[in-house]
């Protein structure tokens, strides 16, 4: 199903593959607008939405925007960002001149999860606006011609969403019980090159094997923190055919509630 929206994000077709498809195709907003409002959404990164009007997100990733190897120029290159959050990269690529898509759950429920926590967050208030509103309203606000697709990681295809020359996934990984079948998705996409980034284990007795610190509990998000050596590993079992270590470093939320290890890989196609 494809699904296109303006202004108030309607939709207002529908199309092929399953997939559903949304563009913003309203008016600009004036900055006082913008301004009014961002405060109606709660926002999981900080993005800079022009005017000198900057959102409170959970996560200022323009502090370490360089640990993600993105390429300096990207024009006349597409790239998928899988998993966005509230696009912080998404808008980095296009600033960079790619054309870019995302690639998001259908529904919040949809995110992988135990049970116990996929029952309780479906009796909890709902969340579509943090999960769609506020990256809809970011790519409003800026001017944006992002194209976003709503189709869950695992089940990405050619078919469904497209190939890509770059497709960048990050702190996704750690969200997934089988981060192994998530990476067989982005293969099946990856036309060029991937950059993939996740909470990786740090302890220095284990950095030199293919072991995963399992993280998970009924209640949690968080499940796999793979070796640098196991996502490594786990990249070429998916079926890239080599990967280049570009960093680690700590990703720390804005409250400091979460300061959590990262590593990035560049992976490729040949």
């Amino acid at each position: 199903m494809r699904e296109y929206t303006k202004q108030q994000a309607k939709p207002t077709q529908k199309g092929q593959n399953g997939v559903r498809n949304m563009t913003i195709e309203s008016a600009a907003l004036s900055p006082e607008e913008i301004r009014r409002r961002v405060a109606d959404y709660e926002w999981y990164h900080t993005i800079n939405l022009g005017h000198g009007i900057i959102t409170p997100g959970q996560y200022d990733l323009a502090q370490v925007v360089e640990h993600y190897g993105l390429p300096a120029r990207l024009d006349g290159r597409s790239v998928l960002d899988v998993g966005p959050g509230h696009g912080f990269f998404a808008f980095e690529f296009e600033r960079r001149g790619a054309k870019v898509a995302t690639a998001e759950l259908p529904n919040w429920i949809d995110h992988d999860a135990s049970p116990a926590l996929r029952e309780a967050d479906s009796k909890g208030p709902p969340a579509d606006e943090y999960h769609r509103g506020a990256f809809g309203f970011a790519i409003q606000a800026r001017g944006s011609r992002i194209e976003r697709l709503f189709c869950n990681i695992y089940d990405l295809t050619p078919e469904r969403v497209g190939v890509f020359d770059l497709v960048f996934c990050a702190s996704v990984l750690l969200h997934l019980t089988d981060p192994l079948g998530a990476l067989y998705g982005l293969r099946r996409v990856c036309g060029r090159e991937a950059i993939i980034c996740t909470a990786i284990d740090t302890h220095e007795h284990v950095q030199q094997e293919a072991y995963a610190l399992f993280v998970g509990t009924a209640d949690g998000h968080a499940f796999w923190f793979p070796t640098m050596t196991c996502l490594e590993r786990m990249v070429l079992a998916a079926g890239f055919s080599r990967v280049e270590r570009v960093s680690t470093f700590p990703l720390q939320s804005a409250d400091g509630r979460f300061d959590t290890p990262h590593g990035t890989l560049r992976a490729f196609v040949d």
